[in-house]
């Protein structure tokens, strides 16, 4: 008999724009090729992961059902620290899920989230914004979960979780922000960066944010012509189906 596989929750927390969201299937659609893909990689059945879908703002999948083994919460342009009620309510199903033993990612703003249930700081960063390929350094453990001296990855943040939750160990971090990545074994595991863009997607941000001003057009050229440089967004997908137990 086949094993079940693993349910993974994609709670959506934001729509992409045009490029991901009509052509990729938004974030839901986005995860299940990245996580295909890198199942290849090591040989692993992509039947042995399910990705299910949630718009996140309307409504979240039922603990109570166990409809599901892990969530991973996407990226948004929201604030993580926001009052709004579906983020307070986002904000205390992570700490159930966390207290359940629901294995929980997080990206960028889910990152975030994830560091504010858990009783971190949240808030802009000093430094200003991150975007486009960046270089991470990576403390011992950040080298064992991801299998490299360092890894680039894709940003696009100028919020941050400023302090670390008790035993919660910081897996990466860049010359402008401390906290890159959050790792509990078997627990919780994020990254501010975004593993899923590539230099269609940042593109598309960048010059959209130019263009509303919320970029000035210094950072957002410079972010755009380094969209192209190779990253790691393949190498932190496959250690986060190492770390959700999905093996051959």
């Amino acid at each position: 008999m086949a094993s079940k596989p693993f349910t993974l929750a994609v709670l959506e927390c934001d729509q992409p724009l045009d490029e991901a969201r009509i052509t990729r299937g938004g974030h839901t659609g986005v995860w299940k090729t990245l996580f295909a893909t890198a199942a290849d990689s090591q040989n692993i059945p992509r039947s042995s992961i399910k990705i299910v879908g949630y718009n996140a703002e309307e409504r979240l999948p039922s603990i109570e059902n166990d409809d599901f083994d892990g969530i991973l919460i996407s990226g948004s342009r929201y604030n993580a620290w926001g009052d709004d009620k579906w983020i307070v309510d986002l904000v205390g199903f992570v700490r159930e899920c966390v207290a359940r033993g629901k294995k929980v990612i997080g990206i960028c703003f889910g990152h975030q989230i994830v560091g504010r249930a858990l009783g971190a700081e949240v808030g802009r960063n000093e430094n200003g914004w991150e975007v486009a390929p960046t270089e991470l350094v990576l403390g011992e453990k950040g080298r064992e979960v991801f299998g490299k001296d360092g890894i680039t990855l894709h940003l696009m943040n100028r919020d941050i979780v400023q302090t670390c939750p008790s035993n919660m160990e910081i897996l990466a971090s860049s010359s402008k922000t401390r906290i890159h990545s959050l790792y509990r074994p078997g627990e919780v595991f994020t990254v501010q960066g975004h593993p899923e863009f590539d230099e269609e997607i940042i593109k598309e941000l960048l010059n959209l944010r130019i263009k509303s001003g919320v970029i000035s057009e210094d950072v957002g050229n410079d972010g755009i012509g380094r969209g192209g440089l190779p990253h790691d967004g393949g190498v932190v997908t496959v250690a986060f189906l190492k770390f959700l137990g999905v093996t051959a």
